[in-house]
């Protein structure tokens, strides 16, 4: 069983890829919450490069630079080593997007999450709820009678602390997923593994979930301005990656498979169709994700 979570205990790991200057500010407010920080960066431009530096100075963050994009997965693969290299001296690994802000109050939240559930030598991953910073969503409505965690399926990487023991038993993040399902396919295969997967149900972080636009059609329809428009890229990388995810799980997991299907060829296609830009680009996209994923074309997208 992992001890409980504490400052002593935890090494943060942020994965960076051209971030903004907030970086700085929300390194800042997990610095004092966690043992130790390390970000890892894809391959940023040069003046992102420079205040990641200055950040690994200031703050005293150790820093991983990569000479090109490797993925969200394989970020975190090596900041999950370099944890364990540090002979034992840390039990957990909190994972961060870098445009996530944590509340003061994250690490014991997720910490009291842990103490609070009856189950802890099962206990694999507990992730934080959080409000989504465009629209004020809210990621997990409580349904349950606990006060401070719920169980539930998956969760976003993002605000999450994972068990070293589950790293060492289950092995690495999936490096051909590269992004997008990275962190659902860990928690299928936690599950699997007979880890449970807890979320404090405290909302402790804000975080924007993507690219948003205004359409009139949509405030028409549904009562609010504002609906997504993601990039053809992220576009493929959901529709691959999901698919195969489908795929591999079908008879593991067929409420999850025949839900995800939905939200991959109904839902998001209609949303795209009815309000998005790029709609052809978009589609094609999709398609060719689709082909890739059946064909076990994985990895990053040449």
């Amino acid at each position: 069983m992992s001890p409980k979570p504490e400052i002593r205990n935890i090494f943060a790991v942020v994965v960076t890829y051209h971030p903004d200057k907030e970086l700085f500010d929300r390194i800042k407010l997990i610095r004092s919450q966690v043992d130790k920080v390390l970000i890892v960066d894809n391959n940023s431009s040069p003046d992102c490069i420079e205040m990641i530096r200055k950040i690994s100075k200031d703050l005293d963050v150790n820093v991983i630079e990569n000479k090109s994009n490797l993925g969200v997965a394989e970020a975190l693969n090596q900041g999950f080593k370099l944890a364990q290299s540090y002979n034992k001296n840390y039990s957990w690994v909190l994972t961060l997007d870098q445009d996530s802000s944590c509340n003061s109050s994250l690490i014991s939240d997720l910490s009291l999450a842990f103490e609070s559930c009856p189950f802890k030598n099962e206990v694999g991953i507990i992730g934080t709820n959080y409000r989504e910073k465009t629209t004020g969503r809210i990621l997990h409505i409580k349904t349950q009678d606990q006060e401070d965690w719920e169980e539930v399926e998956h969760l976003p990487t993002s605000g999450c602390l994972t068990s070293l023991d589950v790293f060492c038993n289950i092995g690495e993040f999936r490096k051909d997923l590269f992004i997008d399902y990275v962190d659902t396919e860990y928690c299928m295969r936690a599950r699997r593994n007979g880890y449970r997967v807890l979320i404090s149900t405290k909302i402790n972080m804000v975080h924007p979930l993507g690219y948003y636009r205004n359409s009139k059609l949509h405030n028409l329809l549904r009562g609010t301005p504002l609906i997504t428009n993601y990039s053809p890229l992220r576009h493929y990388y959901w529709t691959r990656n999901g698919t195969r995810l489908i795929y591999e799980n079908f008879w593991h997991d067929f409420k999850w498979s025949i839900n995800e299907a939905y939200y991959l060829f109904f839902r998001r296609i209609i949303t795209i169709i009815l309000f998005e830009e790029n709609k052809i680009v978009k589609i094609r996209s999709i398609g060719l994700g689709f082909w890739h994923a059946l064909s076990s074309n994985l990895g990053k997208k040449s």
